[in-house]
């Protein structure tokens, strides 16, 4: 039997009303949208809808280098904490363009992906070597798959209707018993967002709560209540952090939020500064500021690595 969802605060944005859920103990959609209503949208809508964005279109070549720092980080973090005996084999669910899973393949790992999209998995030339697969996420354990090492939620779990399900599925069907999840997700309702809100945005009340995105996003986290639902989902946290706090750039004053055009140039200084700590080769110092954001629950992005508690 499902849950009453309890909450007092709710915005709508989209003709979507998103709730403070304390039933589920992060922000959702509710009531959220039908199940073929999402297939569509994910089918097909959705990487058509994003092939001309810049987010999106980049993952297949890279051109300015931030998506292979940011697996280079990832990586670093994953020799961290995986059980030294384990096998290097990892899952990605919601594979999009194959990008992480191809950086992960070039580091000797065993690669497979689940990736709903017919549009996306068109565009992935090597998906066999990858071992892509078409599936639908709601049904992981019909794709095919064995237990692995490494599962791969990369910026997945903010636009599924049940992620409750679908992480209970993963430890039930695909994790190891002292494998790792992989979770990442954008850092939601975070302090510096709600700055912007009460300094930046407070006389444009039609761009405040600017991160709510529905119905491609369903649910929003911030690192406390993801630590929180990922152990009453059955898992202890290892390690979380963030990454680069983006909500600094218009509070210094390149307001992209007003203005998207900014956004691509702060984005730039962004990963220029990441490319200066990898020629500096201070990757400790990076990783400890960033545990500090995390500490301070800001940055853009969470990164979160869990494995399943101990059955009783």
């Amino acid at each position: 039997m499902k849950s009453k969802h309890q909450f007092k605060e709710s915005i709508t944005r989209n003709n979507y009303p998103v709730v403070n859920c304390k039933t589920c103990g992060y922000w959702h959609v509710h009531p959220m949208p039908t199940e073929e209503e999402l297939n569509r949208y994910y089918e097909t809508r959705y990487y058509e809808a994003n092939q001309h964005n810049r987010t999106q279109t980049d993952r297949l070549h890279d051109p300015d280098g931030f998506y292979t720092i940011q697996y280079q980080d990832t990586l670093r973090y994953l020799n961290r904490v995986m059980p030294k005996k384990y096998p290097r084999t990892i899952l990605d669910i919601g594979a999009g363009y194959g990008d992480f899973l191809r950086f992960m393949h070039r580091h000797g790992w065993t690669t497979g992906g689940i990736e709903p999209s017919k549009h996306a998995i068109e565009l992935i030339d090597d998906r066999k070597k990858l071992n892509i697969r078409q599936a639908n996420i709601n049904n992981l354990s019909g794709a095919g798959f064995g237990r692995q090492a490494v599962v791969a939620l990369n910026n997945v779990l903010e636009h599924l209707p049940d992620p409750v399900g679908t992480i209970n599925a993963v430890r039930k069907h695909l994790l190891m018993p002292k494998g790792i999840l992989l979770i990442v997700i954008p850092n939601e309702f975070n302090v510096m967002q709600q700055l912007i809100n009460k300094v930046l945005l407070q006389s444009n009340p039609q761009k405040q709560h600017y991160w709510l995105m529905p119905p491609e996003h369903l649910n929003y986290w911030t690192m406390e209540t993801l630590r929180k639902f990922l152990n009453r989902c059955g898992y202890n946290v290892l390690y979380g952090t963030v990454d680069f706090p983006m909500e600094l750039f218009p509070l210094m004053g390149e307001d992209y939020i007003s203005s998207p055009e900014k956004g691509r140039p702060s984005h730039l200084k962004r990963v220029r500064f990441e490319k200066c700590i990898e020629e500096g080769k201070m990757q400790d110092f990076k990783d400890r500021l960033f545990e500090a954001f995390a500490n301070l629950g800001v940055g853009r992005t969470l990164q979160v690595f869990a494995t399943p508690k101990a059955a009783k």
